[in-house]
């Protein structure tokens, strides 16, 4: 096989490769193939706004009141209002947040909802497709936007994930709420794995209390 066809195979291969093809973009309900909907359907008057404790964002316990919205679990719901009441700062990390949700727990006298904690790579990517199935509402770390947000640089964050397929995958970001309900930034799943990784290791929390019913299919 000469140089030249070997070349041309390989440049078709980066058209048409799902990782290589897809557009990163921020959009509505259905994905870039104008049919996929998204999984779970948090509606609009309920996204909520990033907001700072001791200089530092809420990201992290802001997607997880929009977990506990979600999925009905009135312990965890305006967790950032409590950490601000408190006094803490809003950046966070997975044996932290697991401090945390003890204390607000204690200090509402509510029993601790049960959760689980996922940090790594790939390996990961299925633990959070079926908590979305079941229709569960998982926190992930998010480190760069697909789509340029954040001038295209690199940061720390927290958002919630609304769909993961083989294909494609949506991030609601409590930083970018505005309009309600169209929003969502769908990427590829590869590119959601470079920015939920950032490189080294993601981090989910996921709560496990059931969400509401699935959402209709047409």
């Amino acid at each position: 096989m000469t140089r030249m066809v070997v070349a041309t195979l390989v440049a078709g291969l980066f058209l048409v490769h799902p990782s290589f093809a897809q557009k990163a973009s921020v959009g509505g309900k259905i994905a870039p193939d104008g049919r996929t909907e998204l999984q779970i359907d948090l509606p609009g008057q309920l996204h909520r706004a990033n907001v700072s404790s001791r200089g530092q964002g809420c990201c992290t316990h802001t997607s997880t009141h929009h977990s506990a919205i979600f999925q009905n679990v009135p312990a965890l719901q305006e967790f950032p209002k409590w950490v601000q009441s408190k006094g803490l700062p809003g950046g966070t990390y997975p044996e932290e947040m697991a401090r945390r949700i003890a204390m607000i727990c204690k200090d509402r006298g509510v029993a601790q909802p049960q959760y689980v904690q996922v940090t790594g790579g790939r390996e990961t990517l299925d633990v959070i497709r079926a908590a979305l199935a079941s229709g569960r509402f998982p926190c992930v770390t998010y480190s760069f936007s697909p789509t340029g947000r954040y001038g295209g640089g690199r940061i720390a964050h927290m958002v919630n994930i609304v769909h993961l397929d083989d294909q494609y995958a949506a991030i609601l970001d409590n930083n970018y709420i505005e309009p309600r309900e169209s929003s969502f930034e769908w990427m590829s799943v590869d590119q959601f794995l470079r920015t939920y990784t950032g490189g080294r290791a993601g981090w989910a929390l996921i709560l496990l209390h059931c969400g509401p019913p699935p959402l209709p299919w047409n």
